[in-house]
């Protein structure tokens, strides 16, 4: 540990702020587990599908499994606000999860799937956390810049649709879906686990900085300066009726993001399209959500973020329905660039939306409490696409409900108004 804190300031030297290197840890790694689990995971469908002798619904059901590793995420919270605790869930997350890929591309049954895939790299994933540890890392070092340094965090998560789900397509259609998941996981280890075991660290205090790289910064519940935000504890948030409306939001649309992410390639190849169009158009969803979340993060800084996320999921239902209609190429690539624009800035003002609302001392503690719902239903709807595709012959009447759920999620938004901090815990 010594060693890598010497390090770790001798990078800087004062000429920039840490935090911006935090920025860039929590891109790589929302960058390769977004890109393998959201954009990347779409391309394994039909082959192994196909080799391993199961339905869809069925490789949709490998999510699932992840719901049993539910109680361990508000203790993985937990340890985002300990000193030394997101360094060793990043690194050593890597590296199970590296492995675990190799280990995949092993199965021959389902149950070995659903074990090695679903159990054991769906651990790896809570440890590095795309919606837990690295937003409530940047949560922690950033107020004022909150916005446009979660965009840029965030973008990791898009991008891994512009590299590494192209690199996963590549892979199968060059060397088979066996030796993609071995190239993924070599990545994964070599890609996370040296600059988070190295470089990551909990907040600027660990290093005698302050956020925004402030020269100085005052925070308590009795001198709350501009730089500085009331520390809610879970059970003071958790007695607040706007808690409850961003959980509510945050779980409608996560219901829509995970299964569309999911199914889009195979839904896009039922309709006509062949492997390469439907690649291509899955691959600027990913870049048109990469160009769309700094804008959407600077608006955070400039207007209410809950009229920014009500703005943010209404559009990306509507844009999310143009799929559901389109019959030809050219409707496939409007859609990509509208539901892209749309949805892309999601992640970045969800992220924005918690500590804004309940601070950034307890971040990691917050966010572990209400993770779990978001997730249970991410892995549910996912199953449910692909169980109307078996029973239906199409995605038609999922991703209309889908479209749906975002446009609730912004309605309820509307009404979550900032509440007071308490006088008393």
């Amino acid at each position: 540990m010594a060693f890598a804190d010497k390090t770790a300031r001798s990078l800087t030297g004062g000429r920039f702020f840490y935090g911006w290197i935090i920025v860039l840890i929590t891109f790589m790694t929302s960058m390769i587990t977004a890109g393998i689990t959201g954009y990347g995971l779409s391309f394994f469908v039909l082959p192994m599908s196909t080799d391993l002798g199961i339905t869809r619904t069925e490789f949709s059901s490998v999510s699932l499994f992840r719901l049993v590793l539910m109680p361990v995420v508000p203790l993985l919270g937990i340890l985002v606000d300990k000193k030394h605790g997101p360094r060793i869930l990043l690194s050593v997350g890597g590296v199970i999860a590296g492995v675990t890929l190799i280990a995949t591309a092993t199965v021959q049954t389902l149950w070995q799937f659903y074990v090695i895939y679903g159990i054991v790299f769906g651990l790896a994933m809570l440890a590095m956390g795309g919606m837990l540890v690295g937003p409530a890392i940047i949560s922690k070092w950033f107020i004022q810049r909150r916005g446009r340094a979660m965009a840029i965090g965030t973008m990791g998560i898009s991008t891994g649709g512009v590299v590494i789900a192209p690199l996963a397509g590549w892979a199968i259609s060059e060397y088979g879906w066996r030796t993609a998941w071995v190239i993924l996981g070599i990545v994964v280890i070599f890609a996370i686990t040296p600059i988070s075991g190295l470089f990551m660290r909990r907040s600027p205090e660990d290093m005698d900085m302050y956020p925004d790289g402030e020269s100085s910064n005052v925070e308590s519940a009795g001198n709350m300066g501009a730089n500085s935000e009331f520390p809610w504890t879970v059970r003071q948030a958790s007695k607040t009726s706007a808690f409850w409306l961003i959980l509510g939001s945050q779980t409608l649309g996560f219901a829509a993001l995970s299964p569309t992410l999911f199914h889009q390639v195979a839904y896009m190849q039922d309709k006509g399209l062949g492997l390469g169009a439907a690649a291509s158009i899955a691959t600027l969803v990913a870049l048109c959500a990469v160009i769309s979340k700094l804008p959407w993060g600077l608006l955070t800084e400039r207007i209410q973020v809950r009229w920014v996320l009500s703005l943010c999921t209404i559009t990306a239902g509507l844009s999310l329905m143009i799929v559901v209609v389109s019959q030809d190429l050219a409707m496939f690539y409007v859609y990509a660039v509208l539901y892209g624009l749309m949805m892309g800035g999601y992640p970045t003002i969800m992220n924005v939306v918690w500590p804004t609302y309940f601070g950034r001392q307890n971040a990691g503690t917050i966010r572990g409490f209400v993770t779990p719902v978001s997730t249970i239903v991410g892995t549910v709807t996912p199953v449910f696409a692909g169980l109307m595709w078996d029973r239906l012959g199409s995605y038609d009447l999922a991703f209309t409900v889908f479209a749906i759920s975002w446009v609730l999620a912004g309605i309820i938004m509307l009404v979550a108004s900032q509440p007071k901090p308490p006088t008393s815990s």
